[in-house]
């Protein structure tokens, strides 16, 4: 593993990851146009700074999830 690598971000979606990435700006050009086209960047940065783990306000199937490692 990386030891640069600080943080991963997944979406999450019938148990199975659709999108991971380490940077949070590339996570969310990763996502799919349904969901990028409803919330930015800003959106996902403040949610992730209140948790680690959230559903999609707008579809519940869309789990997205933060890992952080020391």
């Amino acid at each position: 593993m990386n030891a640069n690598i600080k943080m991963l971000f997944f979406l999450i979606k019938n148990n199975k990851v659709l999108v991971c990435e380490s940077n949070l700006t590339e996570f969310v050009e990763l996502l799919p146009n349904d969901i990028r086209e409803l919330r930015s960047y800003d959106y996902f940065h403040r949610e992730f700074q209140k948790s680690k783990c959230f559903q999609f306000k707008y579809n519940k199937e869309d789990t997205f999830q933060k890992i952080v490692y020391k």
